[in-house]
């Protein structure tokens, strides 16, 4: 997993951004079963998840400064850019299926009858967690099974991916079982979901504010005033980290770095190397050198530590 840390400059916490593999697939899925927790400490990312608790000892939940109590069976969910972390040290008697995904893949799922981005809304009356009985989780267990044990030579992520689509639907089932109404869906929740899923479509491109409000027919400084107040952070420092984390990926597949440049958005290798130096403390050229490769072979990037003014 990859990361960067920044510190914010309303509060006395830090914050980590941390990305896994939903911008390859649209998903991204993991058995925490054994070993230490891979991030101890808050994060957020750009993507919802969804956490399926086996565990056979209760744990401590956090998310936006409150605690929550998390046991056998219970669900949790975590909106785009919410700030959380599972007090766990040990997974070993916490275990739990965690499942990422991106906002176009919520939507591709999604019908007229049923948006599934209620599902993760923090405005939800049973957000972030819903409690399910022994008999009621037994379903999702089936499926993390099937999702675990496939055997398949070929065809092993169609069927991966037919796993996840009915666990949505059992959680939009549930959700909507233990709230009626449904979660709303303000208007700023939808433009920064808007805004979020062009920017990662549309990396290499001009992403100027003027473009994303001809994009989303917005007012360029409504979008910015919004995204910031949503987000707690910039439209700029998302879009830079963003390109900076598509440009790792390129190393790992040995694209020179001059071509990376172009491919990500930036306009000349300068602005490319000073953004990049800036985001992850040191030159494309030793993060390359000293991550890349290693990245490549084991499916999973390294975490970088950025400072931030």
């Amino acid at each position: 997993m990859r990361e960067d840390v920044f510190a914010r400059l309303d509060r006395n916490e830090t914050a980590t951004h941390y990305s896994n593999n939903t911008d390859r697939f649209g998903f991204d899925a993991e058995l925490h079963q054994s070993g230490t927790n891979k991030i101890p400490q808050f994060h957020y990312h750009d993507f919802y998840e969804f956490v399926i608790y086996l565990g056979k000892e209760p744990c401590i939940y956090t998310v936006s400064g409150r605690d929550y109590e998390i046991r056998f069976g219970d669900i949790v969910r975590c909106d785009l850019m919410d700030e959380h972390v599972w007090q766990i040290s040990d997974n070993e008697k916490h275990m739990r299926f965690s499942v990422g995904l991106t906002f176009h893949f919520v939507m591709s799922c999604s019908t007229k009858s049923d948006n599934l981005i209620q599902i993760f809304s923090r405005n939800g009356s049973n957000y972030p967690v819903l409690h399910l009985d022994s008999m009621e989780i037994h379903k999702y267990i089936e499926l993390i099974n099937s999702f675990q044990g496939c055997t398949l030579r070929h065809g092993r992520m169609v069927f991966q991916l037919g796993i996840l689509h009915q666990m949505l639907a059992y959680l939009q089932d549930d959700f909507l079982l233990s709230d009626s109404d449904g979660a709303t869906l303000t208007r700023q929740d939808a433009l920064v979901c808007e805004l979020i899923n062009y920017i990662n479509l549309h990396i290499g491109e001009d992403l100027s504010l003027k473009t994303l409000g001809k994009a989303t027919n917005y007012n360029p400084t409504y979008l910015s005033r919004t995204f910031k107040s949503m987000t707690n952070t910039t439209l700029k420092l998302y879009i830079d980290e963003k390109r900076v984390e598509t440009a790792t990926l390129l190393m790992g597949k040995g694209t020179p770095l001059s071509e990376i440049a172009g491919e990500v958005g930036f306009q000349n290798y300068c602005t490319f190397y000073n953004t990049f130096r800036r985001i992850t403390g040191m030159s494309p050229e030793s993060y390359s050198k000293n991550h890349a490769s290693a990245s490549s072979a084991s499916g999973v990037l390294r975490p970088w530590q950025a400072a931030h003014d």
